[in-house]
């Protein structure tokens, strides 16, 4: 396992509440991709493909669509594998995760239901990422996964949608989050966090509720690493970390809070559409 004294010990304190980064999330990205060994280099894949989701949906939408550039597939990526998947032989092509073919055949073949394209692809990213072969990248994945499923659920429950149409997968924690009429939908047990998520769904300000969930995101990293010093596990907790300080520091309350409210009536959007 390789270990990276210099690029840990070299990296600047951060804290939630810093008002200013003195390194880049971006410039970060970039000198990990320089400094780390192939092997770990490629674990920062899996922090890059919400990006790739992204840009292969508005892509889908529009051929047009200007793509993140953090993403690092293109337009004639997309085209030319949308054009093999009749191929049953062909798998994805380089550089293309192999759940994007299977969700390219779903999406060909009638199989995803409207206005569920993204949570489709969600889903099949956290079944791939399940089967990655570090144990931080897989927990990490495996708790964002439960985390936003059990806000989306708390969400649904208070204000009278449809859970099915939200939540992301098929676990057992999901189908405890769709059929449990309990508190705490039976998951204390099974997630931790479960209380502390029960007691910030109840903030009724929008962006401090964003940022208790994100004190808990870290605090699970922490935790997490704990007994991790030198190694990638750490550089990939101060790469999270680093892109939710500098989210926050894109935001003014006022667009914080219309972006949220905007959240809100989308979901609600999705349920009435799927209802008609």
């Amino acid at each position: 396992m390789s270990q990276y004294y210099y690029l840990v010990s070299g990296l600047p304190d951060i804290s939630p509440d810093d008002a200013k980064l003195g390194l880049g999330y971006t410039d970060y990205l970039d000198e990990l991709m320089q400094s780390l060994s192939r092997h770990d280099a490629h674990l920062l894949s899996y922090f890059r493909m919400d990006y790739e989701n992204r840009n292969l949906l508005a892509w889908l939408k529009d051929k047009e669509a200007a793509l993140h550039p953090l993403g690092q597939l293109t337009a004639e990526d997309f085209q030319e594998q949308l054009q093999l998947i009749d191929f049953e032989e062909r798998g994805p092509l380089p550089g293309v995760p192999p759940y994007f073919l299977t969700f390219l055949r779903e999406r060909a073949e009638g199989l995803i239901a409207e206005g569920q394209e993204e949570n489709r692809l969600t889903a099949l990213f956290y079944e791939y990422v399940s089967h990655c072969s570090n144990a931080f990248v897989r927990e990490w994945f495996a708790f964002s996964q439960t985390l936003n499923n059990l806000l989306l659920a708390l969400s649904c429950r208070k204000y009278g949608w449809d859970v099915e149409s939200q939540l992301v997968g098929d676990s057992e924690i999901v189908q405890q989050l769709r059929t449990s009429t309990a508190r705490d939908f039976g998951l204390s047990q099974l997630f931790p966090q479960t209380e502390a998520v029960l007691r910030l769904s109840e903030e009724e300000d929008l962006l401090e509720r964003e940022k208790k969930t994100d004190r808990i995101k870290w605090d699970f990293l922490d935790e997490l690493s704990s007994t991790c010093y030198f190694s990638v596990e750490v550089l990939l907790v101060y790469l999270i970390k680093l892109q939710s300080l500098e989210r926050w520091m894109e935001l003014d309350p006022r667009s914080g809070e219309e972006k949220f409210r905007a959240l809100i009536a989308s979901m609600k959007s999705t349920v009435q559409t799927q209802a008609k």
